[in-house]
């Protein structure tokens, strides 16, 4: 009975880890979902332990330097790109490779070699080093205003304005019940109820019919007409290091609402295209838009976004 519960345990354990967003091959594995690239290095025969395990260490720092190249930051710029635009990035990557995690490091005394698996992680490694030059790679360097200012309209529609509104919202029906005007509280009472029902913990993005869409460090959302929308002046770099990338990536869709990054009652949305030859810029429509602007920034600045590809 202890072998049956065993079993079913470590099968149940084997279907979590295939539904994570893995890209392998074969020497390296860049899992998007928990963030992280790992890259094994088999040092040559006939070695002593010592030299073994150090040739197998050198060799796995030097296949996630190899790897790395072709992951993108956005999609108009790969890392490759990045460390030829900048002495200090290309240094700082050089560093932090040379600083990756050595998870583990075997020595087979019988063919005299080791095989060791390097580990680094998208955020608090590489991104770190990536965005260590200020001049360079800086998507989120220009102060843009997100967040529309209040309007009012005829009608009562909390999609027409964002959650940062709702203070203000309270003090006007405060100020228009104390001067007896039932009618325009009403209104904004109608408002606020709705802007409440908008209370939703996070961002579930369908993407799995784009068959051109590709995974990145940075995915951008944007309007039909290619501006951005996040993260730019919305996300941190101490949040982008700390999730490792802007949005998170998984299988399952059930899976995705039970995310500890969007838990637990996401806004669900399916995005159907990419912008023009941008494959990691994600289109959104006005209405998807200004469901997004009704929610609570905090959404946006703790990236509490997943892009589900498929169930």
């Amino acid at each position: 009975m202890k072998n049956l519960l065993l079993i079913t345990l470590l099968f149940s354990l084997n279907l979590l880890q295939a539904r994570d967003v893995v890209d392998d091959t074969g020497i390296c594995k860049i899992n998007w979902t928990q963030g992280f690239i790992t890259c094994i290095g088999e040092s040559a025969e006939g070695q002593s332990s010592f030299g073994a395990k150090l040739s197998a260490k050198i060799l796995a720092q030097r296949n996630i330097l190899e790897v790395i190249k072709g992951v993108r930051i956005d999609s108009l710029v790969t890392i490759k790109d990045g460390m030829f635009s900048s002495d200090v990035i290309r240094s700082r990557v050089s560093g932090m490779i040379r600083g990756a995690q050595i998870i583990s490091n075997k020595f087979n005394a019988k063919r005299g070699s080791s095989e060791a698996t390097a580990k680094i992680f998208m955020g608090k490694d590489l991104l770190s080093a990536l965005l260590s030059d200020p001049t360079k790679l800086s998507w989120n360097e220009k102060i843009e205003k997100f967040w529309s200012d209040i309007s009012f309209i005829t009608t009562a529609n909390a999609s027409t304005y964002s959650y940062k509104d709702k203070e203000l919202l309270e003090k006007l029906m405060y100020d228009f019940r104390s001067r007896g005007d039932k009618k325009s509280s009403q209104f904004i009472a109608e408002i606020l109820e709705d802007i409440s029902k908008n209370s939703y913990s996070g961002i579930m993005i369908d993407v799995s019919g784009i068959a051109k869409f590709e995974k990145a460090l940075i995915v951008k959302l944007v309007d039909e007409g290619g501006d951005e929308i996040y993260p730019s002046n919305i996300l941190s770099d101490d949040v982008l290091f700390q999730k490792n990338t802007s949005v998170g990536y998984m299988y399952g869709f059930e899976d995705a609402r039970k995310d500890k990054r969007v838990f637990d009652t996401p806004l669900e949305i399916k995005v159907k295209s990419i912008y023009a030859n941008r494959r990691s810029s994600l289109v959104l429509t006005k209405d998807q838009i200004q469901s997004i602007k009704s929610l609570s920034p905090e959404v946006l600045s703790s990236a509490k976004i997943i892009l589900v590809l498929g169930d």
